[in-house]
């Protein structure tokens, strides 16, 4: 079996949580979320796959007009990157091929200098599987 970590993901930190899940180009790994969030102090919760309400009433995803750390993703989806690679969207449950060696990072989807007004926190899994065979 492969390397796994199932860490806490809060909204209010910018730049993401290092998963201590290593990576190296071909591999295939996993990465799954559950819980809930909110931002902008208000009653906007949102789910790692992007899904929004506003006071308990579905909203569908929101996405922002002005840049977030991965533009055109919803704010508060599951993103992920790879070291200091680029950002990709994860969602609830995404299974990817590696596109480069380095540890598996994963993030909150907000503005930049914005998260101070977030709460909740998702968690995370993270499995590596290998290269497949």
């Amino acid at each position: 079996m492969g390397e796994f970590n199932v860490l806490s993901v809060p909204a209010k930190v910018e730049g993401g949580v290092k998963s201590g899940v290593v990576v190296r180009r071909d591999d295939l790994f996993t990465i799954s979320a559950s819980g809930r969030a909110e931002y902008d102090r208000s009653p906007r919760v949102t789910y790692p796959d992007g899904s929004r309400y506003i006071n308990d009433k579905f909203a569908g995803a929101h996405v922002s007009t002005a840049p977030t750390v991965l533009p055109g993703a919803p704010v508060g989806a599951l993103i992920a990157r790879i070291g200091s690679g680029a950002w990709f969207m994860v969602g609830a449950s995404q299974t990817f091929h590696a596109q480069e060696d380095g540890e598996v990072t994963v993030a909150y989807n907000d503005r930049s200098g914005l998260y101070g007004d977030n709460s909740g926190e998702y968690t995370a899994l993270v499995e590596n599987h290998g290269r497949p065979s």
